[in-house]
């Protein structure tokens, strides 16, 4: 059985240790067993430690059968003695957002009386799974609860208590306990079963800052950020929006007025243009002939509700057909309206000729052409299409 040195003090980041064991999983990755080790195994939602043996690399820690087993990138000689370090910037972030989970955790369960049924820290943040509904409005409050711990430096102690004193404790676990349970313990404002490694001061978690929360599985997903990972977020954040108050020459904490005034008037201009894109249009449908009863309008950009509109406003007044396009990777992307003749009999020849994507009814036909646009007018053309200017 491995010593599990961790455990004694989750601050030392070096060790001696006897190699017991090596295999060789796969290129470029050796199993290796010590007798003692610093180096934290996955588990309990928390990754594994990083760092080095000897001359070899760590990149994972697992646990099996009482035996911590250390992932490395080359082999070390069984029966030798080697030096040991851990990442200490790797374990030091675990720890601040691994104790920082557990007080919001703990401020949470005891807010809505509920669990948390799932946590899994990732490289950029923490999820934790609830089995209630957690109000949106809410989590500033609890959001600051968290924090009054890290305000308050509470200690945060670990112990094994005997069977009869855990009978009596209250304390979160996920699943029924047996034998020996290790506690941790955040002032009054969490206490729950844990493997895992922790700071002794809540004053080292820095913050505790939530940056997402949805419904999942009936209850609540959050986000969470803590430790340096929360000052990375606020530096990139202030960043963005430094960025963005000097583009619309406002103030950072003005951003949010500066963006609304720039919606304002990006909404205004569209209103403009279209009534002057309408107006456009209305000009090139007057010019027609008027003994036009076909028209074709090829228009670059325009929107599927653009296509719609204009081409019931010509077929309107032609009281005939109007076809308005408007060009796409290998083609044309289109809608036919007709008011007198059955727009699908074209639309037969159009998926022949030009592998017509699409459909409708007898009024009205849209969908995308493949092809030359040249062909394509001149197709339309010889069925007396008149191609609007």
């Amino acid at each position: 059985m491995t010593e599990k040195l961790y455990y004694k003090n989750a601050y030392e980041t070096k060790f001696k240790a006897t190699v017991l064991a090596l295999e060789k999983a796969k290129e470029d990755c050796y199993h290796i067993i010590l007798d003692k080790t610093l180096f934290y195994p996955e588990g309990g939602g928390q990754p594994g430690d990083k760092g080095i043996l000897g001359m070899v690399s760590v990149f994972d820690v697992h646990e099996k059968n009482g035996e911590i087993i250390h992932y490395a990138d080359g082999p070390l000689a069984v029966g030798a003695e080697v030096d040991g370090e851990i990442d200490w910037g790797h374990r030091f972030d675990l720890m601040q957002n691994h104790s920082g989970e557990h007080i919001i955790s703990g401020v949470i369960c005891k807010k809505y009386g509920c669990d948390n049924v799932g946590f899994h820290m990732g490289r950029e943040s923490i999820t934790i799974d609830f089995n209630t509904q957690i109000p949106q409005e809410d989590l500033p409050w609890l959001e600051d609860a968290a924090n009054q711990a890290i305000w308050e430096n509470t200690p945060i102690g670990i112990s094994y208590p005997e069977k009869e004193e855990l009978e009596a404790l209250e304390y979160r676990s996920k699943k029924e306990l047996t034998g020996e349970v290790r506690i941790v313990k955040a002032g009054e404002y969490d206490c729950c079963a844990c493997c895992g490694t922790h700071v002794k001061l809540a004053g080292e978690i820095g913050m505790i800052k939530v940056i997402g929360a949805q419904n999942y599985k009936g209850g609540t997903r959050l986000e969470l950020i803590c430790g340096k990972r929360g000052l990375d977020y606020f530096q990139k954040i202030h960043q963005a929006a430094k960025e963005v108050g000097i583009a619309l020459s406002v103030q950072e904490e003005k951003i949010g007025n500066g963006v609304q005034k720039l919606l304002d008037e990006r909404d205004a201009n569209i209103q403009e243009l279209k009534k002057w894109k309408w107006e456009a249009f209305l000009n090139r449908i007057e010019k027609l002939p008027k003994d036009t009863e076909n028209v074709l309008i090829i228009e670059e950009g325009l929107s599927g509700k653009d296509m719609v509109a204009l081409a019931d406003l010509a077929a309107e007044k032609t009281n005939g057909r109007a076809m308005v396009a408007t060009p796409w990777e290998t083609g044309l992307q289109f809608v036919l309206v007709s008011r007198k003749k059955d727009a699908k009999e074209l639309a037969e020849e159009l998926r022949k000729s030009f592998d017509l994507k699409g459909g409708g009814k007898d009024g009205s036909i849209q969908g995308k052409l493949k092809g030359n646009k040249a062909e394509i007018i001149e197709f339309f053309e010889e069925k007396g299409f008149v191609l609007a200017k």
